[in-house]
């Protein structure tokens, strides 16, 4: 029986290619956008590469300044602050905070746009970068402000060809910095560590590090947390670097957002951490999103079904006089809805993929993105899988009601011309 329901079923999608093509197409659009949605979402929380074990990592990007006459001030976070406070807490190799920029590259005369990134020593640490050539720059680097760089391995073929990079020099913003190291590319979603160039945050136009903690920075900062400095114990300690900073600055009030794992980060964006809501009111408002996709897509196929089954409706009474049971008419209906919705949700798989390798930077525009075109895409089929179950369910639900019409199908009266 279960294979003559195949029969039947792969039988009707070459006859009734009208409905085929209307019930897919209504299936494989929900699934394509909400793929669409949930890879924009999980490559931003945990993109490949340096930052995979980001699951170990708590983020601080912004901090907000709250003055007494009512004024705001939001930025990154103030040198001052990681070199006065956050360096001397933190576990050896586990404190990251780097500075994004643009470099202008000159060669052959021709001027060049690249992303840039300004990091401490122990940024290569933290991260887990793939180096293809060399090695990163070191501490003693970093302190005595050396014109050494790490590259892309992109930009280095691009600059020298299939020639070792190591070793040459390149002129970055007007003055001259010698290779020391060549990595994999960074995916362009990995906010925290996507460059094409990186340098030591010594070389940047840095303010003077002072007692001043009025003014927001520009730095973005990581801690990893190890076996003996867990996540608790590195907000509690921020939390109270917080507190002494506060009593310093009577006339203003300083707010971290942060420190907190990336998808809190994600989630939260640019909204007042005072008055964010919270990790799980952006996940109940993601799947609210994503079941009213669903939602709507079937109460299309309940009509599409109806309609589809009244065409079917002298087959049916055929094959109900000759002695089909009401719970095998029922069963053909469920078996065709639900291989029509699995097939549906990998047409929906396969166009999701294809849209967001062909549509890269419109897909991937958002303001911490760079370079969409340079996003490196991860599929999760476990997301997929999930989808898939939430889709069949939807189709069980949606076929209840042209099941139960067939099980109280009366034969003679359909024959002389009536309706399901």
């Amino acid at each position: 029986m279960k294979y003559l329901n195949l029969q039947q079923f792969w039988e009707q999608l070459r006859k009734n290619r009208f409905f085929t093509f209307l019930s897919l197409f209504g299936i494989s659009i929900p699934v394509m956008v909400i793929m669409i949605m949930v890879l924009k979402v999980e490559m931003s929380i945990k993109p490949s590469g340096p930052e995979k074990n980001n699951d170990e990592m708590l983020f601080i990007q912004q901090v907000k300044i709250n003055g007494k006459d009512g004024t705001e001030a939001w930025g990154g976070v103030p040198l001052n602050i990681i070199e006065n406070h956050f360096r001397p807490l933190a576990a050896p190799n586990s404190l990251a905070f780097s500075s994004t920029g643009s470099a202008t590259f000159f060669k052959n005369n021709r001027a060049r746009d690249l992303s840039l990134r300004y990091t401490n020593a122990d940024f290569w640490k933290v991260f887990d970068f793939r180096f293809l050539h060399g090695h990163a720059f070191n501490e003693k680097d970093v302190e005595e402000q050396h014109n050494v760089a790490v590259v892309s391995g992109s930009l280095a073929r691009k600059l020298f060809g299939k020639k070792d990079a190591l070793g040459t020099t390149m002129d970055v913003n007007g003055e001259v910095y010698r290779i020391t190291g060549v990595v994999e590319d960074v995916s362009s979603l990995s906010r925290n560590t996507y460059a094409q160039i990186w340098l030591p945050y010594t070389r940047r136009n840095n303010s003077p590090v002072n007692a001043d903690y009025s003014h927001t920075g520009a730095y973005g900062v990581t801690f990893r947390s190890t076996e003996t400095w867990t996540g608790e114990q590195i907000q509690q300690q921020v939390r109270q670097v917080n507190e002494r900073l506060n009593n310093l600055n009577g006339d203003q009030e300083l707010i971290f957002a942060g420190p907190a794992p990336a998808a809190e980060i994600y989630f939260r964006g640019y909204r007042d951490p005072e008055a964010y809501g919270g990790l799980w009111m952006s996940y109940l408002g993601m799947a609210g999103k994503a079941l009213l996709i669903l939602f709507l897509p079937a109460l299309n196929l309940v009509s599409i079904n109806m309609t589809r089954i009244q065409e079917r409706s002298q087959e049916i009474a055929i094959r109900k006089a000759f002695g089909a049971t009401r719970k095998n008419l029922a069963l053909q209906v469920m078996t065709e809805n639900i291989l029509l919705t699995f097939l549906g949700g990998v047409m929906g798989l396969i166009m999701a993929y294809a849209v967001a390798t062909g549509f890269k930077e419109q897909v991937f525009t958002a303001w911490f993105i760079n370079n969409p075109s340079e996003v490196s895409l991860q599929l999760n089929y476990g997301v997929f899988f999930i989808l898939i179950g939430v889709s069949l369910i939807f189709s069980v639900l949606s076929g209840l009601i042209p099941a139960m019409r067939i099980s109280r199908l009366q034969p003679a009266y359909v024959m002389k011309g009536g309706v399901l």
